[in-house]
């Protein structure tokens, strides 16, 4: 009889169900997976910086034979006064421009950027034209005094750029950033390698380096000209007046009265190491400890960053929401630490003799170096989606505490390993415990802060 049969056939088809439930929503979750938007913008915003850090690899073998230790350890000192001043000109409001809700208030923290910009690069370059000779015979890098004219073009590129790739997190434009920082890297690493071979120098390595954030910002600003939806006004937008940008700048003040102190100190103590290597060890030192930044830091930007590109944005629209956002950085924060762990691990225990295949010989130091600096590297790399969080959960003023006491904490690692110690590798190990410990704890502190931000939303719904 049918029923019966239909029966048999259900019963059947439930026990197949029952035997394989697990399968089924694998299956499901991976196509879900797949047609997932976050992951899309994930993978396009990885292939980008993964394209540009493999060109940067690339040259690297012939930028570091050209140019050697001495002259790259120049370029280090540069670079970290460099760093240690972008982050305040603009005063921190380029990363708020994800944070509104209105398009109109977006690009109005845009031109705000761009105006903090400008007026703190012309101070920075009144500034350094008087005082700069005496500002680096203080840090003991004199021999960087040729090239700090070129710190206030550096600063307001690095600003721009910022400013640009915020505005493109803001709107989704994922592919933009990608294919720009694919084509940069390939135009700018030509060009050192290009500079290097007409003439190896300091001056040609470092004048060819401080251009490459204004190539890369300009590449930036034409591709978002190109793109009509998000290069012209739209007709609810308001109109632009003083009072307009003054009335934003209130609005996320706590940006640079927090955000910004925060970032200056975490880019003093994070570069810090380059100076004091140059000072008590010379050129040579420190352009081992540049090299191992440089290339440890890729793994770090190119999944971390990418991943905190899409987050943060995604994080803002949660808390937005009131939604909980714990779950969400336990996933991230598990994901780099599955994905990290091998490249970073190859470092610690192989990094004198990789050192020495790709990058020269006289390069064996830098991979002892690297040894160390994989495992804080490894840190940095988990905790970038707790970093990112912490802007979105306002966690500004007690971030700039952490930031503060952990500054105290690396200076003072350096100092006694450049004093006590009396040794670079030393030095450099003190430095990468005490990264370690810092960027652990602050992993622990943002989870505690997320939970608690949404247990104090729960009675309301």
């Amino acid at each position: 009889m049918p029923e019966p049969t239909t029966s048999a056939s259900a019963v059947a088809s439930q026990s197949g169900e029952d035997d394989h439930p697990r399968q089924r929503r694998v299956s499901i979750g991976i196509r879900e997976l797949t047609k997932s938007k976050l992951l899309r913008n994930i993978l396009t915003v990885v292939s980008g910086t993964a394209g540009a850090q493999m060109v940067a690899m690339a040259f690297m073998p012939i930028i570091t034979r050209l140019y050697g230790p001495e002259n790259y350890g120049l370029l280090g000192v540069f670079l970290g006064l460099v760093a240690m001043t972008v982050p305040v000109a603009a005063l921190t409001y380029p990363v708020s421009i994800v944070l509104p809700s209105r398009d109109d208030e977006g690009r109005n923290l845009v031109k705000l950027s761009i105006i903090l910009a400008i007026g703190v690069t012309a101070l920075s370059a009144v500034l350094l034209h008087f005082f700069g000779g005496q500002m680096v015979a203080l840090m003991g890098v004199e021999a960087i005094t040729p090239f700090l004219m070129l710190l206030p073009l550096a600063m307001f590129c690095g600003a721009a750029l910022e400013t640009a790739q915020q505005w493109l997190i803001r709107k989704q434009r994922f592919k933009v950033t990608a294919r720009v920082a694919v084509a940069h890297s390939i135009i700018h690493n030509i060009g050192r390698s290009t500079a290097g071979l007409i003439h190896a120098s300091a001056a040609m390595l470092v004048i060819t380096t401080a251009l490459g954030p204004l190539l890369h910002a300009g590449m930036l600003f034409f591709g978002i000209r190109r793109d009509k939806t998000i290069g012209r006004k739209h007709p609810e937008d308001q109109p632009t007046e003083v009072s307009t940008i003054l009335s934003v700048a209130s609005r996320y003040s706590d940006f640079p009265i927090y955000r910004a102190p925060q970032m200056l100190i975490n880019a003093v103590s994070q570069n810090l190491p380059t100076l004091v290597l140059a000072a008590y060890f010379g050129a040579s030192a420190a352009g081992f400890f540049a090299i191992c930044k440089q290339t440890l830091s890729m793994p770090t930007h190119l999944i971390g960053k990418s991943v905190a590109d899409v987050y943060y944005p995604k994080l803002a629209k949660a808390i937005q929401a009131e939604q909980p956002i714990t779950g969400m950085l336990l996933k991230a924060f598990i994901g780099l630490a599955a994905v990290g762990l091998v490249p970073f691990a190859t470092v610690f225990f192989f990094g004198p003799w990789l050192f020495s295949f790709v990058f020269g010989s006289e390069w064996a130091m830098a991979g002892e170096l690297a040894r160390w600096l994989a495992l804080s590297e490894y840190a940095v790399l988990i905790s970038r989606p707790c970093t990112v969080a912490a802007p979105a959960l306002r966690l500004q003023r007690r971030y700039l505490v952490i930031e503060v006491l952990s500054t105290v904490l690396r200076v003072s690692s350096l100092f006694i390993g450049a004093l006590w110690i009396q040794d670079a590798l030393g030095t450099v190990i003190a430095f990468a415990m005490a990264s370690i410990f810092i960027y652990t704890s602050l992993i622990f502190i943002v989870l505690y802060e997320a939970r608690k931000w949404h247990k104090r939303l729960t009675p309301r719904s």
